[in-house]
Formats: structure tokens, sequence, C-alpha cells
């Protein structure tokens, strides 16, 4: 698990100046899919939420627990994860499963999660 300070301010600034962005873009990587918690949340939640085994650990993590009040973006590559992100304190992403074309829309200083076409994404 790692703090995100980059990805974190771009989320904020695009909430506040509107628009929209691919994830992908603001989070490059080999990802094809990406869970988004909001924390704090107990090792056995994200796992449950994953449906398969996590090590929950680095920072904003303390005991096996994502400790934090903001976002945790879990990354993954054909159910594998790859990545694990913490947001901090910012909890602007609502809570799901997303493909890796999902695109963040904001509207009136909020996220919302769409599909390239601007229907609603997730789960």
């Amino acid at each position: 698990m790692e703090f995100d300070d980059d990805l974190e301010k771009a989320i904020t600034t695009l909430a506040r100046s509107g628009g929209s962005q691919p994830l992908k873009d603001l989070a490059p990587g080999d990802w094809t899919a990406v869970h988004i918690l909001t924390g704090p949340a107990s090792g056995a939640r994200i796992e449950r939420e994953l449906g398969r085994p996590a090590e929950i650990d680095g920072e904003g993590t303390h005991g096996g627990d994502y400790v934090q009040d903001g976002n945790l973006l879990v990354f993954q590559r054909d159910d594998k994860i790859v990545r694990m992100v913490s947001l901090g304190q910012l909890a602007a992403l609502g809570d799901g499963t997303y493909r890796s074309d999902v695109v963040l829309r904001a509207h009136s200083g909020a996220i919302k999660m769409t599909n390239p076409d601007g229907s609603p994404a997730g789960r």
C-alpha cells in the first residue's frame, strides 16, 4: 500500500475545475480493473469485497486494516492485485469495481464514475 499524492491532487483538481478524465490517464499502469473502497476498512472487509486474500500493509494501514478515512484503490489485472493506493483523507470516488476504461466526471464539486459513453459505471 502506498499514498499517491499526485493522484489525490489530480482528482481534487478535477472535482474543482470540472470536466472529465479517464482514470487510466491519472493512474497509468498494467491494470484491467480497479476496486474502490472508502475507509476505514478492516482487512477482513477488504478481502470480502475483493473476494480473495490480500496483504494489507504499508502506508495508511495498521495491524492489517486500512485506517484512512479516504479511498483505497486496488488495481487488478486478471484478478491479480498489481497495486494498492491510498488517497489519504480524500473520499471522492464511489465504492465499487470498475473497468480500466472508467471515466471520472466532475459534477457539482463531486466525482461520478462513468463508462466512456457517460452511462453509470461499476456494479
